[in-house]
């Protein structure tokens, strides 16, 4: 049973009518989004025993490519959980974890689901796959189908930073800049996807790409000995992390294995943050004209039907949703840098940044054990670079220096 995948289904999550393990888009019958199903069965006979192995695929009884020829690898997964304890004292909290998802192949979270989308493509003959892009699902798409021997059409956003261009530039089979946020171009590209002309590699309704993310789930469960805090915020644009969470913390604790899930907390960029206002209105979601966020993994004002599945999370589990500003959220880079010496990338930080505001409001408990998901590395990050003043020593002007800095002048 070791590695062998459990799916048995997928199943729409508006009217619950199921279909076979097919590339299946959205229900036949109402449209819903398809999430995908399991037998648990054996996860409650056996226990972590099915697990085998390392990385994302240690999971593979949970993710749904059951032929081992199609799973798709750069090293993905096994990603730290860090405990920091200076940062916590400066967020207020008692204890802070980390997840720090920078350390993965391309530096992202992307890379979980990058991994299963493409695993998936293969499964399903696709010679292409796709994806529209602010930077981080574009090159970690591309670095994916480059390794599976795929084509990668990459459509990525005009804005997109330096360091993330280039690596897409060298990855990718063909690389398309766009003009205009996220949401101008997602509709067109998603007819092309209808014709099934690439296989679909985004965050918006592919059940099979989302499954990847799962795996932070069941490896911060098992990080924790299999008790993970009362509290975890995770990053959200389309809210793949989210949803994604909260399934396997579902699953885990059907199967027996956790106590109960998490909270879960959506942190949003205060400048594309349709689903928290939707949250704090109590109304449904409404789409939202977006400019530029530092958040760039964030920059989605149209998160479309899977925001309205966050939303609904949110309002059936008792979670929580915040936002903060592009000041707060450079702010939390800083800090986390100084605190912890973890350098991430504004869209990873966010998550602190919106903890931050909540833990001042009162809105979270502060001496809960919380975990915040950091999605990416701050080396793919365009930034103003520090000041290049330099100065010529010799033993003593170096000694009066160092001593001046440490208040031993």
């Amino acid at each position: 049973m070791s590695g062998e995948s459990l799916a048995t289904a997928l199943a729409c999550i508006e009217c619950g009518a199921t279909y076979p393990l097919e590339y299946r888009l959205e229900c036949a019958k109402c449209r819903g989004l398809l999430e995908l199903r399991y037998d648990l069965e054996p996860l409650r006979r056996h226990g972590p025993a099915l697990f085998t192995g390392t990385g994302l695929w240690r999971y593979a009884p949970v993710l749904p490519i059951a032929d081992p020829a199609h799973r798709v690898t750069l090293g993905e997964g096994g990603t730290p959980l860090l405990d920091c304890p200076r940062l916590a004292a400066a967020l207020g909290l008692r204890r802070l974890l980390v997840k720090f998802e920078g350390t993965n192949p391309t530096g992202t979270v992307k890379d979980r689901s990058s991994a299963t989308a493409v695993a998936a493509a293969l499964r399903f003959g696709f010679r292409a796959a796709s994806v529209v892009s602010t930077g981080n699902a574009g090159s970690s798409i591309a670095a994916y189908a480059a390794r599976a021997g795929l084509r990668a059409f990459i459509f990525a956003y005009e804005r997109t930073s330096a360091p993330k261009l280039l690596h897409m530039a060298a990855t990718a089979s063909d690389l398309v800049l766009y003009r205009g946020g996220y949401d101008d171009l997602i509709g067109h590209w998603d007819r092309l996807v209808e014709e099934r002309l690439f296989f679909d590699c985004g965050a918006s309704r592919n059940p099979y790409k989302q499954e990847g993310k799962k795996t932070l789930a069941y490896e911060l469960a098992e990080q924790t000995g299999w008790r993970p805090p009362p509290v975890v915020v995770a990053p959200v644009a389309v809210g793949e992390v989210f949803i994604a969470c909260a399934r396997g913390f579902r699953e885990l604790h059907e199967a027996g294995w956790i106590d109960r899930p998490p909270r879960l907390v959506a942190a949003q960029a205060a400048r594309a943050n349709p689903i928290v206002r939707a949250f704090r209105a109590g109304t449904a979601l409404e789409p939202q004209r977006i400019g530029y966020t530092v958040a760039e993994g964030l920059a989605c004002g149209n998160p479309e039907r899977k925001g309205a599945w966050v939303l609904r999370l949110l309002r059936e589990q008792g979670g929580l949703a915040g936002d903060a500003e592009d000041e707060e959220i450079l702010e939390a880079q800083r800090l986390l840098a100084r605190t912890e010496g973890i350098w991430a990338g504004p869209t990873g930080v966010a998550t602190l940044a919106v903890l931050r505001t909540l833990v001042a409001a009162g809105a979270i408990d502060p001496d809960a054990p919380v975990c915040a998901i950091v999605s990416e590395t701050g080396l793919k990050t365009e930034a103003p670079s520090p000041p290049r003043t330099a100065a010529a020593f010799d033993y003593e002007t170096l000694r009066r220096l160092v001593r001046a800095r440490l208040g031993l002048a």
